[in-house]
């Protein structure tokens, strides 16, 4: 029997499937085409055996298999995602997500905000230039999954766009209370800035 907290791969047998009840992370199945049961590991991690509840009518210890690096949170269309524009273009502007939801993300993901779906109306009159800065603090919507490189962002809802933003002097900036949203309001200059 295999030691507490070792290192474990995917297909590496854990026990045998009449001893031990498969936990997360693992899998039971037949052993080298025999009629045999096994547990088997499917992801590399800790092995962590969990004994069983002493009124429970099952009284084989859980196998767990705990993913050796902890993931942070994933991008996936629907959530709402804190990204940071790194770069601006004519018709798009790249922004690197930083949490997803209230969950800050581990990896880097990079997300794409297309003229089309930086807002709802008036779309053939969006200026990526003046809706979008780099170092802006957006709030956006993940759209789909987009190419290889990149998911694609939307910030067309009135909750959603630019939550924090350096004015053209410089200066910080706030979101104003007025209805569209449209303009952050410089807090030292009261100079306006149009941004999504």
């Amino acid at each position: 029997m295999q030691e507490e907290g070792e290192m474990v791969t995917p297909g590496e047998v854990l026990g045998k499937a009449t001893e031990l009840k498969a936990g997360k992370g693992a899998y039971i199945g037949s052993y080298r085409d025999t009629d045999l049961q096994y547990v088997f590991s499917s992801l590399t991690g800790l092995r962590r055996t969990v004994s069983p509840s002493p009124d429970s009518p099952d009284q084989r210890p859980t196998v767990e298999v705990t993913g050796h690096k902890a993931h942070g949170a994933v991008p996936e269309p629907g959530s709402v995602v804190i990204a940071r524009v790194t770069k601006v273009m004519a018709k798009t502007a790249s922004a690197d997500i930083m949490c997803v939801g209230p969950k800050s993300v581990r990896d880097k993901f990079t997300g794409i905000i297309r003229q089309q779906d930086v807002r709802s109306t008036e779309i053939d009159k969006v200026d990526m230039h003046l809706s979008f800065r780099p170092g802006d603090i957006i709030r956006a919507l993940v759209l789909s999954l987009g190419d290889a490189r990149a998911y694609y962002l939307s910030t067309a809802k009135n909750e959603l766009g630019v939550v924090s933003a350096e004015s053209a002097a410089g200066q910080g900036c706030q979101l104003s209370n007025e209805i569209n949203l449209l303009e952050l309001r410089s807090q030292v200059l009261m100079a306006s800035d149009v941004l999504k």
